[in-house]
């Protein structure tokens, strides 16, 4: 049988997010097996290029009913061969991953053959994740390209203005268009602007040369804006050790924003920097494969958790540089996972706030209706945040953009919050109702038991979804706003 792919318009779009690792320790042909006949898997999205043990390696916390139940200290880098033709035009040429077990072996063409037989499209995945462990410490120069924070330091991510590592990134893309038989590409970067690193206790970044010639192009002074952030960063550190000022919290963090204009630009600056990055991929592939099918994360942190990122990344702008979108919506890990932000936005800015009226501030901020803050730490979101989010999804960038709800069919929740086979089954099932055209199945292929795989094949299989998806199953109109709640709560 030859190669039978279908353009993604064509079809209902199950995806899966795969590390080489799986296929290593099972058989290209066996995993194969599994991700169609269990879950309809028909496009391939593996992590070619990582740094994240969560995406490209074995499962961290624990293991599956699958695979090899021992750590891969995954070191990271490229899973493909570099071609060394397309990287003259930069000194970051010494990619390849060190790990032992990848020694001698390329993804993608180890899966191409396969994946083509049986109709599966291959869309090479990077996610540059929030944390900077395993470092990138196998590449040659790589410290040149690393932001640098309000005091002068290297911190630990790259920056997105760093002519350097844009180039980079243009001679990985070519690599792959031209070296290999792929449909398309998938980008997300798990980023955050400087102000929002500083509300997580991280560093403020990015102030090397190259954002500060980004900022003077946008007409202001870098080097006042450096001086608000450093003040920001006092509040942020007496926070949390405590002291509370004289004015509240909330006032406190407002009147440093209202006495350091500058602040706002540069937090804009970087957001304009981040599109950039995304848009650049986005041309280029297209450059190379018009045709290609170019993808772009939305992380969890923009749609679901913060609502100065959700006001920052308005979605109907990923038309610009997007076909198809995956926001991340791994409904039952967002429990504990929003219960921990409460408590790190309690010791901050929400600091005037008891956590539970926190919670309620959120919740209607974010157009949230999920369980409150005393039980969030032991259960996770409804399937109802799936459909509604989705839903929110598709009104913004409908019929454009396709949206393809990234599900954590293997995401564990924290402590004893964990995926069910029916979580997973409605979460399936919300994403449809909502008007998504395909779902994505993630976090990693390594982390889901095969009884989660299967959960995502027999609910497609209930909602009578094969290659199509049959009119009607979409609730959700275009022009009016529909919201589904699983129950009435007492928000205010």
């Amino acid at each position: 049988m030859g190669d039978t792919r279908k353009h993604p318009s064509e079809r209902n779009f199950v995806g899966v997010q795969i590390g080489l690792v799986s296929f290593l320790d099972e058989g290209v042909e066996e995993v194969l097996d599994i991700l169609e006949e269990k879950s309809h898997v028909n496009a391939l999205i593996p992590s070619t290029v990582s740094w994240s043990r969560g995406n490209a390696g074995r499962a961290t916390d624990w293991y599956p009913d699958h695979g090899k139940s021992e750590p891969d200290n995954l070191q990271g880098g490229a899973m493909i061969q570099p071609d060394p033709r397309y990287y003259e035009a930069t000194h970051l040429k010494e990619i390849t991953a060190p790990d032992p077990l990848y020694q001698g072996v390329d993804f993608l063409e180890l899966i191409s053959e396969p994946a083509k037989k049986r109709g599966m499209g291959i869309y090479p995945y990077y996610c540059e994740t929030s944390r900077t462990e395993p470092r990138s410490l196998n590449i040659p120069g790589w410290v040149h390209v690393l932001e640098v924070d309000a005091h002068g330091r290297r911190t630990g991510r790259p920056c997105v203005n760093n002519p350097e590592y844009i180039t980079w990134w243009r001679c990985v893309i070519e690599n792959h268009f031209k070296n290999y038989d792929i449909d398309g590409f998938l980008w997300g970067v798990e980023r955050k602007g400087t102000m929002m690193l500083m509300m997580d206790g991280q560093e403020s970044t990015c102030f090397c040369r190259y954002c500060r010639e980004r900022a003077r192009e946008f007409g202001f002074d870098p080097e006042e804006a450096r001086r608000g952030y450093l003040e920001l960063e006092k509040y942020f550190d007496r926070a949390r050790t405590g002291i509370k000022p004289t004015d509240g919290h909330l006032v406190e963090f407002l009147r440093i924003l209202l006495h350091n204009p500058m602040i706002f630009p540069y937090e804009k600056m970087w957001h304009e920097s981040h599109k950039d990055l995304a848009k650049d991929v986005y041309g280029t592939v297209k450059w190379l494969k018009p045709d290609a099918y170019v993808g772009q994360m939305v992380w969890q942190y923009i749609n679901t958790f913060n609502p100065f990122m959700r006001a920052q990344f308005d979605l109907a702008e990923f038309k610009q540089f997007a076909d198809w979108i995956k926001p991340v919506m791994y409904h039952v890990a967002a429990g504990p996972r929003f219960h921990g932000i409460v408590d790190g936005y309690t010791r901050s800015i929400l600091g005037d706030f008891e956590a539970a009226e926190a919670t309620k501030l959120l919740y209607r901020v974010l157009q949230l209706d999920e369980a409150p803050y005393e039980e969030l730490e032991n259960t996770g979101f409804s399937a109802e945040y799936v459909f509604n989010e989705t839903a929110r999804t598709v009104r913004a960038l409908s019929p454009e953009v396709a949206v393809y709800p990234g599900l954590g069919v293997g995401v564990q929740g924290i402590g004893d919050v964990t995926n069910t086979e029916e979580d997973i089954k409605a979460a399936v099932r919300a994403s449809y109702e909502g008007g998504a055209k395909g779902i994505t199945i993630c976090r990693n292929y390594s982390e889901a038991n095969l009884s989660d795989m299967a959960a995502v094949g027999e609910a497609l299989d209930e909602m009578n979804i094969g290659e199509s998806i049959p009119a009607g199953i979409s609730k959700v109109d275009p022009g009016k706003e529909i919201k589904r709640t699983s129950s009435e709560r007492d928000v205010f």
